[in-house]
């Protein structure tokens, strides 16, 4: 997207099919565009969908992208917002540039985007992407922790966060956001990239046995935090996203009985990003504890549904 304005960089939807993702029996299903349905964590949110319908909870789900691709309702083109947009609930924003794709500055132009979906369609609802590289190093961060990011992404997505929050105070007519502080995501990060190019993966070694430790996601896990949040009475502002407990990476690659070599951690690496999810607890009425072996489990079960 380099070389475009802001103006014109990101554009707006039109309608290419009628496969939205229907609910069973139920007539007064509420609406969820989903935007970024063809990413990396789109693709393993409908594969999850596809395996446990029950994970939607009731929405009727539009699954919008960018460009066409299998199973997308709605396409995103560049230039102006058309008439007849179609109307939604609610808006969950998956799209978003990582490191090593693209300008990071358009997380923020994304989620600006995202907002003026969700008046055109009429959603009350937006929930937002962010990660937790916001929080850079630390050990069960909640929502109040000091933002300490070690790298560009981090800092992008609270430049990202920041836009929305100051959007809303600026105007009050813009629908609620709620900023979804993102774990890792089980299938989606670069431990999970390096086992699937195959080969031994060389993890950092910070003690003797002790590879990073990382809060982790399922897509489940995600799915329960969508719906609960948009069915919470009041939407919280930030809420983090990930599974109970923390994993260390060697741990993921034992039950995976993936290969894999130790190298003396660098100067740089961060031993621990771990986050506390009492309030994602609370929203949802889980506990929400996920062996590693449970999330080797998942994945490998959605590397055969994914699309």
């Amino acid at each position: 997207m380099r070389g475009l304005t802001a103006k014109n960089r990101l554009g707006f939807m039109t309608l290419t099919s009628e496969t939205c993702t229907e609910p069973a029996n139920d007539e007064r299903a509420r609406t969820l565009l989903i935007l970024g349905a063809n990413g990396k964590l789109g693709r393993l949110m409908r594969a999850a969908c596809a395996r446990i319908p029950e994970l939607q909870a009731g929405w009727r789900i539009i699954w919008a992208a960018r460009r066409e691709g299998a199973g997308i309702d709605l396409v995103v083109p560049n230039g102006v917002l058309p008439t007849g947009f179609p109307q939604a609930d609610a808006v969950l924003a998956l799209w978003g540039v990582v490191p090593g794709q693209g300008n990071l500055e358009d997380n923020t132009l994304l989620a600006q985007r995202a907002l003026e979906v969700a008046r055109a369609s009429g959603a009350q609802r937006v929930l937002h992407c962010s990660s937790s590289a916001v929080y850079g190093p630390g050990r069960d961060c909640d929502e109040q922790a000091a933002l300490t990011p070690v790298n560009a992404y981090g800092l992008a997505k609270i430049a990202m966060e920041e836009h929305i929050l100051a959007q809303k105070q600026a105007d009050a007519e813009w629908p609620e956001s709620c900023l979804l502080r993102i774990a890792n995501v089980v299938g989606a990060d670069s431990l999970f990239a390096a086992m699937t190019r195959g080969g031994p993966v060389t993890l950092d070694a910070f003690e003797v046995g002790q590879s990073p430790v990382r809060s982790y996601a399922t897509p489940e896990i995600l799915w329960q935090a969508v719906c609960a949040a948009l069915s919470a009475e009041r939407l919280p502002e930030v809420l983090n996203v990930a599974a109970a407990n923390p994993v260390a990476m060697h741990q993921l690659l034992e039950a995976a009985q993936h290969r894999f070599v130790w190298q003396p951690a660098p100067f740089t690496a961060v031993a621990e990003v771990s986050m506390n999810v009492t309030r994602l607890q609370r929203l949802t009425g889980r506990r929400l504890t996920v062996p590693p072996e449970e999330m080797i489990r998942q994945w490998q079960m959605l590397c055969e549904e994914e699309v």
